[in-house]
């Protein structure tokens, strides 16, 4: 167990490795000069945090948004000053917040605190195990691969990362991790790109099989080299090995046919011209068809022909502003999902809880609609799926009951959450309704087995055994 040190010895991702390994609860305070951050911890999750800095605060976030004036502000922070009552409370009483903006705004500032921490390169922890703290905030629920993937991100330029990992000719091998080790990567983009690593693909051929884009694919490597989950090794000759280009070329063909042409540079929709420019060169002189001019690959020139040119395409349209601009409008109006908003785990948490607020108000259409959000936002939370699964078996406005959508969704959650009773109980009352008692009584059983005091699945054994 880690109690205290100095991170020029240990990054803060380590730090959260280690404390979500051991499924540590308490406080880790850390130091950086005059500024403290606070992250509290709950069975190896950061589930809130606290700063003493102006720009982590309130009034400096709400400002910052444009959502009060300097006035406005004022007026609040001397009414702060006066009752001791919190600035979100006061702002939401004088109307100038919605109790949903301030729930968001929470969120928001909670996981920004976190998130600046990644940043820091010196500095004092200090984990105080079992501290207590209130169970009144608003928490977070973010797996523990959204928060480091995200932290590394801001940390770390593309290039940088691409420091860690070598050239795209650079063979990666995994380390000799155990299985706790690699947990965190359970269900995740992480756990795909891990598992195409076999000691022999180099950091280019993962890119083109993990069909995730050259961006996505370097920081997710980055964050394995950084858990020490993998590290690269020597450089690959690049040799003419026909059969395998021809697999390459054809396999970046067909995922082209499913990516946007930001995607087909391995960029995102805000990459900037220089970025733009860097992806075409590093394309263009790879697959440039007069390096195929050779009789041995007779059968590889017309396919990289089809690949340059799609390239090609792709880079005119992008890198011109004014036909970037135009594309991206097009993009916008046709509603292309290539091009959809990443996942936002905090704007999946908020929707997910104004969801539960929802059905306490029995509003179950706008419920199920932000549990959707929640889910489309964040696929890696068993709650999610759970709650959209219940919401499955009701007939309410603009919905019919659907059985099987609800079956799906409960095998989800509990593919997530394997030890949530409640998951198993619901498929059970599936199976059982659908006459597939086996089923059924596995369900029941194994509710049991996770949770012995589980009174509805044992209710559901005893009358399975009457009605067979």
């Amino acid at each position: 167990m880690i109690t205290k040190g100095n991170l020029k010895d240990i990054s803060f991702i380590k730090i959260l490795i280690n404390l979500y390994s051991e499924k540590s609860t308490g406080i880790l305070r850390l130091t950086n000069g005059s500024e403290v951050k606070i992250v509290y911890i709950s069975k190896g999750k950061p589930v809130f945090s606290a700063s003493n800095s102006s720009s982590d605060r309130m009034g400096t976030m709400v400002s910052r948004l444009g959502l009060v004036s300097e006035a406005q502000l004022d007026a609040a922070l001397k009414e702060v000053m006066k009752t001791g009552n919190r600035l979100g409370t006061i702002l939401v009483n004088m109307g100038l917040l919605t109790p949903e903006q301030l729930f968001d705004l929470v969120l928001k500032q909670v996981s920004e605190i976190i998130y600046s921490v990644f940043e820091w390169d010196d500095g004092i922890y200090n984990f105080i195990e079992g501290a207590p703290f209130s169970d009144e905030v608003i928490t977070l629920d973010l797996s523990m691969w959204t928060l480091i993937l995200e932290g590394v991100k801001r940390k770390f330029s593309p290039d940088k990362l691409k420091e860690l990992i070598g050239s795209t000719k650079t063979i990666i091998q995994k380390t000799a991790s155990s299985g706790d080790d690699i947990h965190i990567l359970k269900n995740t983009e992480g756990e795909k790109i891990y598992n195409l690593i076999d000691g022999n693909k180099t950091v280019n051929n993962i890119v083109t099989e993990g069909s995730m884009g050259e961006l996505k694919t370097i920081q997710i490597l980055g964050v394995l080299r950084l858990l020490e989950l993998i590290y690269p090794s020597s450089e690959k000759t690049e040799t003419a090995e026909t059969p395998m280009l021809k697999i390459e070329i054809t396999t970046k063909i067909e995922t082209f046919k499913n990516q946007n042409l930001f995607e087909k540079l391995g960029l995102d929709k805000t990459a900037t011209k220089e970025q733009i420019l860097s992806a075409f060169t590093q394309l263009s002189q790879k697959y440039r068809p007069d390096r195929f001019l050779d009789g041995e690959y007779a059968e590889i020139k017309p396919l990289a022909t089809e690949l340059y040119n799609q390239v090609l395409e792709a880079f005119t349209i992008i890198y011109k502003d004014t036909s970037r601009e135009k594309y991206l409008r097009e993009l916008s109006e046709e509603d292309k999902s290539m091009l959809s908003v990443e996942s936002d785990p905090v704007l999946a948490r908020q929707s997910f809880e104004k969801g539960k607020i929802l059905v306490n108000e029995k509003n179950y259409k706008d419920a199920y609609n932000a549990f959707k959000t929640a889910i489309d936002n964040d696929s890696t939370i068993g709650e999610y799926y759970t709650a959209m699964g219940i919401l499955e078996t009701m007939d309410f406005s603009g919905h019919q009951i659907n059985i099987a959508n609800a079956e799906k969704a409960f095998l989800k959650a509990n593919e997530l959450n394997p030890e949530e009773a409640r998951n198993l109980y619901y498929l059970g009352i599936i199976y059982k309704n659908k006459k597939e008692y086996k089923k059924a009584r596995e369900c029941f059983l194994k509710a049991l087995v996770h949770n012995s005091n589980h009174k509805e699945s044992k209710k559901q054994l005893e009358l399975l055994e009457r009605e067979e």
